[in-house]
């Protein structure tokens, strides 16, 4: 196994083997799915999160959609959600945010339903992307990064004298 490959095995290690199991299902129906966009991983700590994003770019902000592992569930998320209302007549997309909206799945036949797929396809459309059999993505683990991002965001704080 590669390094990043490594260590999203251990972060979903930490998870409950059933919740594990069925986040490593999805992802590998979304690396079918979604063949050339790149996993940008996230684990959020305070959240008890590991989120892996799928995104033309290295950016998780600008993926097309996404899973979310927390301790008690495992969500699909779209970023432009808000957006693919529209595209949802079955109202499956939860979530209030002005862009993020989400679906709960709580196994691999939820993700097969043919709902999700248009949900999919209108995602793709409307990033205006289309999903090359032949290229491939990489696997880009940002968690150090954001730790260290967290970790300098507190010694700021704390560095600053108070009013």
């Amino acid at each position: 196994m590669t390094k990043p490959e490594t260590q999203l095995a251990s972060y979903f290690a930490k998870y409950e083997p059933a919740l594990a199991k069925l986040g490593k299902a999805l992802r590998a129906k979304l690396r079918a799915r979604l063949p050339g966009l790149h996993e940008i991983v996230y684990v959020y700590e305070n959240q008890g999160s590991l989120v892996i994003s799928y995104s033309p770019t290295e950016r998780g902000y600008e993926g097309v959609c996404g899973i979310a592992l927390y301790p008690d569930r495992v969500q699909l998320f779209f970023g432009q959600g808000a957006q693919l209302s529209k595209s949802d007549p079955s109202k499956l997309l939860q979530g209030s945010g002005k862009t993020v909206r989400h679906v709960v799945l709580s196994s691999v036949a939820d993700f097969e339903r043919a709902e999700i797929e248009a949900l999919l396809g209108a995602a793709l459309k409307l990033a205006k992307l289309r999903p090359d059999s032949g290229a491939k993505g990489a696997v880009i683990v940002k968690a150090d990064e954001q730790k260290k991002r967290a970790q300098k965001q507190r010694a700021g704080r704390a560095a600053k004298p108070k009013r």
